[in-house]
Parts: structure tokens; C-alpha cells; sequence
């Protein structure tokens, strides 16, 4: 996997981690835009996982997860393992899952 294509599966797994906790608060796009002030066709090109890094940072996490009612870092472990699992883990590479 190159550089390029291991940062775009991070940025996908962030969006799946948003959209995941977003449906399991029962919000809607719009509301956590709205909310989290976040604009909405940003939020819905991070949770489709086709917003590059440079669309988002921490500002972006921060708020999201304010409105989804976790913390960044739990949001950010949340995207960690969905890394993991997809076998993305540039941390792991050479390393045995265990």
C-alpha cells in the first residue's frame, strides 16, 4: 500500500467512525452540521471517506465530537481500531495482530 493510499483509508475509517456513532445517537447529517458547526457537505464527504486530510483536522474532531457526546480521544480510538481491523495500520506493519 503507498503513502498516499494508506492515508486515504485512514480518512475513510475516520468517516465510518463518525457516521457510526452518528447513527447510533439516531442524528441525522444535518443535525450534527448544524450542531457542530461543521458545514455539511464537508461532514458528508468525511463520512462517504472521500475528504482528503487537508479538508479536516482537529478543529473538526474536536467539534464532532463534542456534538456525538465523546471525547476526541474516544473518537479517536474508535477510528483506531476501524485502522486495525482494515489492516491499515502503518503502527503494525511487520507486527502480528495479537
Amino acid at each position: 500500500m503507498t503513502k498516499r493510499e494508506s492515508l486515504q483509508a485512514h480518512a475513510r475509517m475516520f468517516g465510518k467512525a463518525v457516521l457510526t456513532t452518528r447513527k447510533e445517537l439516531r442524528l441525522n447529517t444535518e443535525e450534527l452540521a448544524e450542531q457542530s458547526g461543521v458545514p455539511l457537505i464537508l461532514l458528508g464527504r468525511i463520512e462517504n471517506g472521500i475528504a482528503s486530510g487537508d479538508e479536516w483536522g482537529l478543529r473538526e474532531i474536536c467539534a464532532l465530537a463534542g456534538v456525538l457526546d465523546v471525547t476526541p480521544d474516544v473518537l479517536m480510538e474508535r477510528w483506531e481500531r476501524y485502522i486495525e481491523e482494515a489492516g491499515a495500520a502503518w503502527w503494525r506493519r511487520g507486527k502480528r495482530k495479537g
